[in-house]
């Protein structure tokens, strides 16, 4: 059952819920809003970016560039209740993927770490506590039997090592020039159909969706090894 605002409030308040820090501004109706955290990584660097509330670090993704990124939030679900992740639209209208799985398994605790890719042809640029996503919290008839496995370097607010590893094996400089290759080909078929807009809309958008179609299904793959 998807839980009400008053409802998660009521349950971070008793302790059934940890969400860390909580702030009931970011209460909706169903869901809650959760925050760019304090660590990320993005494909053009191997360093980590440190951001918190007194520093001027930002994460900046330019086109084609895929980045791990930490909730400021911290999560610890009970084993009765499920949570279930979304995008904020403000960001997907920019053309900001979220690449990551969309559900957190009951018993989960710790930061959650996401992927992000930069599917527009402009620079995207995030700082610490921006708003990233939301989270819809489902109450289940009873406790799950498989909890969701510990992983410490996201209860202590860290992006664990093997995710650096991945995004060193990751071809990002391919996924740049994909994106590249995109708007390239977009401003063709824009020319040539210029006398006729409504095959222009068509063929343009067919191709932006399956562009980001086939490159969120390889980060994806990648991912889940």
């Amino acid at each position: 059952m998807l839980m009400m605002d008053k409802e998660i409030k009521k349950a971070v308040e008793s302790g059934d819920i940890l969400i860390s820090p909580f702030s009931s501004d970011r209460l909706q109706g169903a869901s809650y809003d959760l925050a760019v955290g304090p660590q990320a990584l993005v494909s053009n660097s191997d360093t980590k970016i440190l951001l918190s509330e007194t520093n001027q670090a930002s994460i900046r993704l330019n086109a084609g560039d895929f980045a791990l990124v930490l909730t400021k939030e911290k999560i610890k679900l009970p084993l009765n209740i499920a949570g279930h992740i979304g995008m904020r639209s403000s960001l997907a209208r920019k053309g900001l993927s979220l690449l990551a799985g969309m559900q957190i398994d009951p018993g989960f605790e710790g930061h959650l770490r996401f992927g992000l890719y930069n599917s527009s042809p402009r620079p995207i640029i995030l700082d610490y506590d921006d708003p990233l996503c939301m989270i819809e919290l489902h109450r289940l008839v009873g406790d799950v039997d498989k909890p969701q496995p510990r992983i410490q370097e996201l209860i202590d607010g860290k992006i664990p090592e093997s995710d650096r590893d991945f995004l060193r094996s990751l071809e990002t400089t391919s996924l740049s020039d994909l994106s590249k290759n995109l708007r390239e080909l977009t401003q063709t078929v824009s020319r040539i159909a210029k006398e006729y807009e409504w095959i222009n809309k068509i063929i343009v958008g067919g191709i932006i969706a399956i562009f980001i179609g086939v490159v969120t299904s390889i980060i994806l793959g990648i991912y889940k090894k």
